[in-house]
């Protein structure tokens, strides 16, 4: 299995447009581990381009302040590839100004997986990276996906790049029929054993489980609190100014198995 580590891995995932320099600019002194550029969500198509452009460089500099620089693609079928081939052509070789993790969206089946795993492997093959430096990360956001999640992250040959999953939250919600204006408390109550679930099948797997955000106001630190004793280490941030309180309330970062390959970091 190849997705060992040796090193602490990201806790706090920022998800950030990709063509907003001031944005992009602020999370390098945001507190985050990790900045997510999301090519799916946050940034318009008529923007992607000039993200992705950008991304190589914003790479570099995050790196060289020791976190994370990280990509949510599209779809691999409605542009995703197409995405991750201009990302790695445009570090022309350099694995600094690579993706340190790229995330695919609403993984429901292996086959979503394996396609990414073979598209990674490609890139790395065109531009001489080392094989196994581009990781990837499921993004889980419907019950399909919940319920395959045993299936989808158990070590398998053909899909050694695979660090983790993260729990779409906002998705999820939707697929179960849950509206964004109806009570925290019973969407919280409602996702909490889908995210048990995911929390469960990362650490059968040894993956990393990423939690979804928080999208309220007020509550954070019992829902932390809470998550924390399901075993989530890391948790996708929306909006910054929750980082500074994630600090406070999530466990010291450990790293996620005994070394046995190095991640390219």
């Amino acid at each position: 299995m190849t997705t060992s580590v040796d090193q602490t891995l990201p806790q706090r995932w920022l998800f950030v447009p990709g063509d907003d320099a001031v944005r992009l600019d602020a999370t390098l002194e945001s507190g985050a581990d990790a900045i997510v550029v999301d090519l799916e969500e946050f940034t318009a198509p008529e923007g992607r381009a000039l993200a992705i452009s950008r991304f190589a460089e914003f790479a570099r500099r995050a790196r060289r302040l020791h976190l994370w620089p990280a990509v949510r693609l599209n779809l691999l079928e409605q542009g995703g590839r197409e995405e991750l081939a201009a990302l790695i052509t445009n570090a022309m070789g350099d694995i600094t100004a690579c993706p340190a993790a790229v995330f695919l969206p609403a993984v429901e089946c292996r086959e979503h997986l394996v396609t990414l795993d073979h598209a990674l492997a490609e890139q790395e093959r065109l531009h001489q990276l080392p094989t196994g430096s581009l990781k990837g990360i499921a993004t889980l956001e419907s019950q399909a996906g919940l319920m395959a999640v045993d299936e989808l992250l158990a070590p398998a040959t053909d899909t050694p790049r695979l660090l983790g999953a993260l729990i779409g939250t906002g998705d999820l919600a939707l697929d179960l029929g849950l509206s964004p204006t109806q009570d925290p408390t019973l969407i919280t109550e409602t996702l909490k054993p889908w995210r048990v679930r995911l929390a469960t099948a990362c650490r059968t797997h040894q993956r990393l489980a990423i939690d979804g955000p928080w999208r309220w106001k007020n509550g954070l630190g019992t829902d932390q609190h809470w998550a924390n004793q399901q075993g989530f280490k890391a948790r996708c941030v929306i909006h910054p100014e929750q980082l500074e309180a994630l600090s406070d309330l999530m466990p010291l970062a450990m790293p996620l198995l005994e070394p046995t390959s190095r991640t390219h970091f």
